[in-house]
């Protein structure tokens, strides 16, 4: 959960953009709330009138495992009232699991509409929405260096590969031995974490990891192919993720070693560590976007993971979509998929 305090639906609605990552378009979003900061946030396209009630069992699951103090239903449409079948639909339902529906709102052509609103105090054409650089809340997402993008689509298109620099790591031969001893095993895995140790270095002078040679990235996505060593990444990135007493012990010698403590987990959310969670989640878009097709799917799950575990549902979902894509039977990035699907956190599976 991202520490941002909100002071009431306004403040909600400007700040949905900057915590989904994106402008949501003809959709449902449900916001958990715990007291007055945004928890879990779930977003479902719009269904056809026949699907509805497969949409609303699709969201419940979530709030089932969260149990949030309440929650906040917001349609996006373009059509007027086109977003109310999936609400009428979903506050019982809501409501039937023991949780408070706090409200249901509407947002179209700007504005923001409040379709229960008893009193007759709203206006009939809806309320503007706030300009985001007058919402508090806003100001706290940007000093976290977060920034929502125009749509899904715009979120998905981030990772679409550099086509220069995937032909130069394509073109990188593997010269790996197919044999060794557990001398040149340790070895290889070293110099594989000290490259990974690159990648997580989330310092404000980090440098950009389209200076790494090719050689450095086809080695950092080769060393994925090494399943002990990916999940102990994976494990140290997302701690609780995979229990450390699962991991040979000499894999987490080298872990410790390599690679820096994970700045971004440990005691209370503060701004520092949501900033770094940012930072190590833009380092892994942007290595995945310098891997060719025939080497991307386990560095795509990597990132992932990664985005789960800091609860950035939207781009896990879409690195899963194409990591499934390019390799529809790699085993992780399913097993993932249905953990996202189930609304289980990474960190609780330990």
């Amino acid at each position: 959960m991202n520490p941002i305090r909100l002071r009431g639906p306004a403040d909600i609605l400007a700040a949905l953009p900057f915590q989904l990552g994106y402008h949501p378009h003809e959709a449902v979003v449900v916001v958990a709330l715990e007291g007055r900061a945004i928890g879990m946030v779930q977003r479902l396209d719009l269904p056809p009138a026949e699907q509805v009630d497969a949409a609303v069992g699709a969201l419940l699951p979530a709030l089932v495992r969260e149990r949030p103090d309440a929650v906040l239903l917001v349609g996006y449409e373009s059509r007027r009232m086109a977003a109310m079948p999936l609400l009428d639909a979903l506050a019982p339902a809501v409501g039937d699991l023991g949780i408070d529906v706090l409200d249901r709102l509407l947002v179209r052509d700007g504005h923001w509409f409040a379709p229960d609103c008893a009193v007759g105090c709203c206006p009939v054409g809806g309320t503007p929405l706030p300009p985001p650089h007058e919402t508090p809340a806003v100001a706290d997402f940007v000093a976290l260096e977060m920034a929502p993008v125009p749509d899904r689509e715009s979120l998905r298109r981030q990772l679409d590969p550099d086509p220069g620099r995937c032909a130069e790591v394509e073109a990188v031969p593997d010269t790996s031995p197919r044999t060794g001893g557990p001398h040149d095993h340790a070895v290889r895995r070293l110099r594989q974490l000290s490259r990974w140790a690159v990648v997580c270095d989330v310092s404000a002078a980090r440098p950009p990891l389209d200076g790494l040679a090719p050689e450095e990235l086809a080695d950092l996505a080769r060393s994925l192919r090494d399943l002990e060593l990916r999940d102990g990444l994976i494990s140290w990135l997302c701690p609780g993720a995979l229990p450390e007493e699962a991991l040979d012990d000499d894999l987490v010698d080298q872990l410790r070693s390599c690679l820096p403590a994970p700045s971004w987990a440990g005691g209370q959310p503060s701004a520092e560590r949501a900033i770094a969670g940012r930072r190590l989640q833009a380092r892994l878009v942007e290595l995945c976007r310098l891997l060719p097709d025939r080497q991307a799917a386990p560095a795509l799950t990597v990132l992932a993971n990664v985005a789960w575990w800091l609860g950035d549902g939207a781009v896990s979902r879409v690195a899963l979509e194409r990591a499934l894509e390019l390799e529809p039977r790699y085993r992780l990035a399913r097993l993932l998929g249905t953990m996202v699907d189930l609304a289980i956190r990474p960190r609780e599976t330990a």
